[in-house]
């Protein structure tokens, strides 16, 4: 969409941008272009990552990751990262994290690692790796043998308690059924009835009650073992189903947790031991297979007789000793090497996490294997592109001396190669001198860029930085600090300005605080507020370094000084309103006299109703308390919260719609200054300017001093259009010709809305095409670019000391293969197809600009009634909490009034904090947030940039 037909200097697509503002406008950006060689680009764009101020294009897009150059770098480094997570799960497994170990991260003071160092990173990770990994494995088997051990210990044992009395009758462990467990009768078999149940077979003389057996010497097979406790239900099910009632089955628990025996989930679980009793081989195979598929584990060295069995105790608690000695060294030697890896751990995880920021910027330059060298492009604010080109310079100088130095020779050189008059400055160095030229050299010879194609140079270490002229659109940054940033982000999120439209975020620091404070004036309820941010600012550096704080204590955190102006600007209308706690404050005398009857006695006559006479004066501040109480007190309030909310509202409104005639002027749209801004704030005046007039007026009469009663204005402004001329009470002399001069203004001004523009665009667009331009847009495009290249000629010629006529139009026309948006320096037009004038498109937007910016007037207008609204509802609620709860413990004396006192100042104060300020308060900020999102910047914000994203080491998340 055309949005106007002027152009100078100052265009947001120009060179020189508008003035360097960041807040009131998004800073000025320029599109730079970097030419590195592959021997320097990683310390290039380490460089870039410390100063934290270039948002890199991807001139990739097209590629997958895995096409890129350095897949293989990002591959190793993701190998390294993994192994530094798999570390870190050591030491919270062996706990010996104690606090936050990266307050004593060093490595992003140092300077970046060479290649040699970065090797020797690698090889020490590598190496930790291993030994820890080995350790913990060792460890972890040890242990789990040991724990096999006692687990095996702990079968032996249930095996001999059961075996204690040597001969059992089965009449006391499983009844006439013949099932064992553990004494326990098992009431979900009573349905099976078997009459061939082995143990119930009186040939075998084990009848219950009438003989007893040693089992442990009779035929039966016994099979002892562990299995998990939730699992011993299920086992004895099965096996009872399997085998008919054939077997005995006991078991015990376990008191202590022991292995899972899992290699993917080790964790200790509750288990119980089991003795089985079957008869024949065939039966104890399958009852054996059955527990194995329960994970069940089975102990076959706990059979035997008496003797068998305390042998095999012995040599279990030796084999458990000799374990307890290996496993407590191994766990030693473990968290000595985890402590001596804990302190490097900070730098390592940093400079892993910094390498894989750096390759993956890499991977968005474009490879020119012609040039052996790496292009890349970024945004950059224009006030620090000084700053980058003389922080590149230094680098190079640096790297070239080391280099030199490194082989004695100058066959090394380093190039900086800028189109800024700075970089040519006479200096001096060991391996040669900086000449005028703007081609810098730290040698006696100047190097063109075709230096890049001379198999000679292959060595050279070369950084070009080159400012474009382009017609993309750039990203929209706004300098903020730790006050004003809260702020910004209230507005970031709904949207991100357009490249410099007027930014909401400064008016916000006052109308959002303020907006709020109007909702929730109370003067006590404030201070709380302000309490709570004074805290949270007194403790910001303790609190910026915690790490994983809780999502809305950060939150509050990041909004400290939100809060803060909150709790001002609710103490400030708390006052105007008179009201702390709900009640008045009687700092002046009152303006209204109370006259009581003669010999009136509050006590025996009791409450009556009077009236207070108004006394000359007016009341110096805010409310006058003596409408605190009166039965009328809720009607004026009432009526004068409403009124102060549509002035409110009235005033938000048009400084909003303000900032869309700034907006307008400063893209140079004339034709939206008189298409839109000139018939819209006609219309809004002429409508809701009028009834703020008549709400000031009506204020200002003394109705009660003139014996005439005051017109009610909604149904003057209802009138005033249904029927025009006609005045019901009349508010001052003439209002009958000024409503209908305003009701013409308002009519003329919505086909004005709808016509102006359109037309006016249309005309333009037939001269365009008469003028032989395929339409307004490439008259436009084409205009944008003989100025833009104008804007270059003249800072070139500057560059080299050249008059313009004699400086050579730009050649270079970079365009990359992989980038999904190419780049043509050279033009600023934006396409043949999707940019092409089209009149129906332009009368169907301005159709619904129409519509809804005249619905929207009164909308949003009614919207603002909400500041009345809840303000009321804020001091009803806090009149509430106060009678319900601390005012009835005034009069009561005694222990009892103390008692009283203190139990519900307490619940008073509680609530007063959890209900009013909390609830309300985050209420309020609510309804703040939308009358700024909606109402205010409805009037001229678009929304349509993209976040400034600079690529910076200090995002790095450890």
């Amino acid at each position: 969409m055309v949005q106007g037909l002027s152009l100078n200097s100052d265009s947001p697509g120009s060179v020189n941008g508008g003035p360097n503002e960041a807040m009131f406008r998004s800073a000025p950006m320029t599109l730079v272009q970097f030419y590195v060689t592959i021997e320097l680009a990683r310390d290039v764009v380490c460089t870039l990552g410390r100063l934290g101020n270039v948002h890199f294009r991807d001139l990739n897009s097209k590629l997958t990751p895995f096409q890129r150059t350095f897949v293989s770098e990002l591959r190793n480094i993701d190998s390294q990262e993994s192994q530094l997570n798999f570390l870190h799960s050591i030491m919270v497994k062996y706990d010996t994290i104690k606090s936050d170990i990266f307050v004593n991260l060093k490595a992003d003071l140092n300077p970046l690692p060479s290649s040699s160092e970065m090797d020797e990173i690698r090889s020490k990770i590598q190496t930790f790796y291993d030994r820890i990994k080995h350790l913990d494995h060792s460890f972890t088997i040890l242990d789990q043998q040991k724990l096999k051990l006692v687990e095996n210990r702990y079968v032996l044992t249930a095996l001999s308690q059961f075996h204690s009395s040597s001969l059992l009758g089965f009449d006391d462990n499983y009844g006439s059924s013949g099932r064992g467990g553990g004494g326990d009768r098992d009431d979900e078999f009573n349905d099976d009835n078997d009459d061939v149940a082995l143990l119930n077979n009186r040939n075998n003389s084990l009848e219950m009650g009438s003989e007893t057996v040693n089992l442990s010497e009779s035929g039966f097979n016994s099979i002892s073992g562990t299995i998990a406790r939730d699992k011993v239900p299920l086992l004895r099910k099965i096996l009872w189903r399997t085998l008919r009632g054939n077997l005995y089955f006991h078991d015990s628990p376990i008191d202590e947790p022991l292995s899972n025996y899992n290699e993917r989930d080790a964790e200790l679980i509750d288990k119980n031991a089991f003795i089985i009793y079957i008869h024949g081989d065939f039966l104890r195979t399958r009852v054996r297979k059955i527990i194995q598929s329960l994970d069940g584990i089975i102990y076959d060295n706990v059979g035997g007789n008496e003797q068998q069995r305390v042998a095999c105790m012995e040599d279990l608690n030796s084999k458990i000793g000799d374990f307890d000695n290996v496993v407590a060294s191994t766990k030693n030697q473990l968290i000595a090497e985890l402590m001596i890896f804990q302190e490097g751990y900070p730098d390592f995880c940093y400079i892993i996490q910094r390498e894989k920021l750096i390759y993956q910027t890499l991977n968005k330059f474009d490879e020119d294997s012609t040039r052996r060298c790496l292009v890349g492009e970024g945004w950059i604010p224009v006030s620090d592109l000084a700053g980058i080109k003389q922080t590149l310079r230094h680098l190079v100088r640096n790297k070239s001396r080391n280099n030199g130095s490194g082989s004695g020779s100058e066959s090394q050189e380093s190039i900086l190669i800028t189109d800024d008059q700075n970089q040519n400055q006479n200096q001096s160095s060991s391996g040669g001198g900086l000449t005028d030229d703007p081609l810098f050299a730290i040698d006696d010879t100047d190097h063109e860029i075709s230096s890049f194609e001379d198999d000679d140079e292959y060595g050279t270490l070369i950084a070009v930085v080159n400012e474009l002229a382009t017609n993309r659109t750039p990203p929209t940054f706004h300098r903020t600090n730790k006050f004003t940033a809260a702020f910004q982000s209230i507005i970031d999120a709904y949207g991100i300005s357009t490249y410099q439209e007027v930014n909401p975020g400064l008016a916000t620091v006052v109308t959002f605080p303020f907006m709020f404070a109007i909702m929730f004036g109370d003067l006590g309820h404030g201070f709380i507020v302000l309490l709570g941010a004074l805290f949270l600012i007194r403790n910001e550096v303790k609190f910026s370094s915690m790490r994983n704080k809780d999502e809305i204590f950060e939150m509050a955190f990041n909004g400290r000084y939100i809060i803060l102006l909150m709790g001002i600007f609710s103490m400030y209308t708390g006052l105007i309103y008179n009201d702390i706690f709900s009640k008045s404050m009687t700092l002046f005398k009152s303006g209204w006299d109370w006259k009581f009857p003669e010999g009136y006695d509050f006590n025996t006559d009791g409450p009556i109703s009077i009236t207070a006479t108004k006394k000359s004066g007016t009341y110096p501040i805010g409310l006058d308390w003596a409408w605190h109480g009166a039965e009328n007190s809720l009607l004026f309030t009432n009526s004068y919260k409403m009124k102060l909310s549509i002035l409110m509202g009235f005033v938000h409104m048009n400084y909003s719609l303000f900032f869309s005639l700034v907006n307008y002027r400063y893209f140079k749209s004339r034709v939206d200054i008189i298409g839109n801004f000139i018939p819209g704030f006609l219309f809004m005046q002429s409508i809701f300017g009028y009834l703020c007039l008549t709400i000031v007026y009506k204020w200002s009469v003394d109705w009660l001093g003139n014996n005439r009663q005051p017109p009610g204005l909604l149904n003057m402004l209802i009138n005033m259009f249904l029927s025009p001329g006609k005045i019901d009470v009349q508010l001052f002399p003439g209002q009958k010709y000024i409503q209908i001069f305003l009701v013409l203004i308002a009519a003329i001004c919505v086909p004005w809305l709808l016509v102006y523009k359109p037309y006016t665009l249309k005309r333009e667009n037939e001269k365009a095409i008469q003028l032989g331009y395929r339409d307004l847009n490439s008259l436009v495009n084409h205009s944008l670019q003989v100025l833009e290249e104008e804007t270059a000629f003249d800072l070139d010629a500057e560059l080299n000391n050249d008059p313009p006529d004699e400086v050579d139009g730009l050649n270079d026309d970079f365009n990359f293969p992989n980038d999904i948006e190419p780049l043509h320096h050279n033009s600023t037009s934006h396409g043949d197809d999707h940019d092409s004038f089209n009149f129906g498109d332009i009368v169907i937007h301005q159709v619904i600009h129409t519509i809804e910016f005249c619905l929207n007037c009164v909308s949003h207008t009614a919207s603002y009634l909400r500041l009345w609204a809840l303000s009321l509802a804020h001091a009803q609620l806090s009149s509430v909490l106060w009678t319900m709860t601390i005012s009835n413990a005034f009069g009561v004396t005694g222990k009892f009034g103390i008692f009283m006192t203190v139990v519900l100042f307490a619940m008073w104060f509680s609530l007063t904090v959890c209900i009013l300020v909390l609830m309300e308060g985050t209420s309020a900020m609510l309804h703040s947030l939308r009358l700024h999102w909606v109402e205010a910047m409805s009037k001229f914000f678009e929304g349509e940039g993209y976040a400034y994203e600079p690529f910076a080491f200090k995002e790095i998340d450890l």
